[in-house]
């Protein structure tokens, strides 16, 4: 996993629960990286998911609500180191649908060794954007918090389903985006 992913989730913890929980969960971890990360660096996965592990029992929040609110912190740091093309998008449908190829093309055009989901999309009649997700990190839950960050982001309220999910057998993770007025 990208550097900057770390580095996000260590700003995360200091800014919302102190200094002293970022060292509690690096001592409890002990992650090979000793907690320093480098923004262009890979590191394992497990790492992330040590700390969430033991994060979760630290706060008695369950793991998939811990990385749905770490995708909604970590929205905005993405979309400031993102490609200035990007940054023209003015709402949120828009920017959803161009994950999959303009900023994951930008991302492994600077990164070529990171792994990244995939996503296909379709529209209802109503108006609602289905996402695919797929991915063998099977991260949903921090696609949802991305999408919420997003949201907040453009300013547009939304609900978000989860009627399939790769955590309960589907192949890939369905995702039912709402726009409301």
């Amino acid at each position: 996993m990208q550097g900057s992913i770390f580095t996000s989730f260590s700003d995360m913890i200091i800014e919302k629960m102190g200094m002293s929980v970022w060292n509690e969960l690096l001592e409890k971890v002990n992650p090979s990286s000793e907690g320093i990360y480098t923004n262009g660096m890979q590191y394992d996965d497990s790492e992330i998911l040590a700390y969430l592990s033991e994060l979760s029992t630290m706060t008695q929040v369950e793991v998939p609500t811990l990385i749905r609110n770490f995708g909604e912190y970590l929205f905005i740091h993405l979309l400031n180191s993102s490609p200035a093309k990007i940054l023209n998008i003015d709402n949120l449908k828009d920017f959803l649908t161009c994950i999959d190829g303009v900023i994951h093309n930008e991302i492994k055009r600077v990164y070529p060794d990171a792994y990244l989901p995939s996503f296909k999309y379709e529209e209802t009649p109503e108006g609602d954007l289905i996402m695919f997700y797929k991915s063998k990190r099977k991260l949903c839950h921090l696609c949802e918090g991305l999408i919420a960050g997003a949201a907040i982001h453009f300013e547009q309220s939304i609900s978000i389903g989860h009627p399939e999910c790769m955590h309960n057998g589907a192949d890939k993770c369905k995702l039912v985006i709402s726009f409301k007025e």
